[in-house]
């Protein structure tokens, strides 16, 4: 049976679902798509996780096409952490892409 607060979260009959506010989702400032972001984004994004920003001088898109040895050779001892995060983030992004997708009919 639903909780009542997966319940409240229900629209009323009147109300559009195609005014998504996707910022709910968002886990920090950094946009949600990690494909989006670029250099500054990406240096803010491993300094906050205990890397050198200079060791990753690219944006997002190019931080897709890493493997866990590329991140763990740029950040010793903690590269796994930051190849994790990034996937998850990349992943969440693409199930949101294809929901919306779906849910526009392309």
């Amino acid at each position: 049976m639903p909780t009542q607060a997966r319940c409240d979260r229900v629209p009323p009959p009147h109300a559009k679902w195609d005014a998504l506010d996707l910022r709910v989702l968002q886990e920090d400032d950094l946009p949600l798509d990690p494909r989006t972001w670029g250099r500054s984004e990406v240096g803010t994004w491993v300094a906050r996780r205990g890397g050198l920003p200079e060791r990753f001088p690219m944006n997002g898109k190019a931080l897709c096409l890493m493997s866990k040895d590329m991140f763990a050779s740029r950040v010793p001892g903690n590269g796994h952490v930051l190849y994790q995060d990034f996937r998850r983030r990349l992943s969440k992004a693409l199930a949101l892409q294809e929901l919306v997708e779906k849910l526009s009919g392309h």
